[in-house]
């Protein structure tokens, strides 16, 4: 099985992006966020490659695919489409990360786990873009840039 705690430094990065909603961010910001998603990705790729759980390998893929489209855009999706694709990526990152030998998580682990991960948009982009790119960025059209995602539904509140 693949180290958990490089899951784990994987799985984190990969939601400070979701976090900070780093997908919405324009200008310079466009290039910086394209190059963190693609080292998340490849850090993503070399677990993928250790691994030797099927399941494990599998969750880890398509982690891998989503961050790759993410970053590179190939597609031109839109940033809600992008945002999309960092969130599938969490969520198979969350997957792998609780998925026993041969096993998939259940979805409320998976959630829990998630929503113990949850970090402010703000504090989240701090630690993701330099300083130098808090002035210079302009928000997309869509106005996601600076709310808090809904990553996972919760229940009772």
């Amino acid at each position: 099985m693949t180290d958990t705690v490089t899951i784990n430094g994987v799985l984190r990065r990969a939601l400070l992006a979701y976090d900070a909603r780093a997908v919405h961010a324009g200008g310079e910001a466009v290039a910086h966020v394209s190059v963190f998603l693609a080292e998340v990705a490849a850090d993503v790729l070399a677990l993928l490659n250790a691994g030797e759980d099927p399941v494990q390998r599998e969750l880890l893929a398509e982690a891998y695919r989503c961050l790759t489209f993410a970053a590179d855009d190939p597609l031109r999706q839109s940033c809600r489409e992008r945002d999309e694709l960092v969130n599938i990526a969490c969520h198979g990152l969350a997957h792998a990360r609780l998925a026993g030998p041969g096993g998939r998580a259940r979805e409320d682990e998976v959630h829990g786990l998630l929503e113990e991960e949850w970090t402010a948009s703000l504090l989240a982009w701090s630690q993701i873009f330099p300083a130098r790119l808090d002035a210079v960025t302009q928000p997309c059209a869509c106005g996601a840039l600076g709310t808090r995602q809904v990553l996972v539904p919760v229940e009772g509140r």
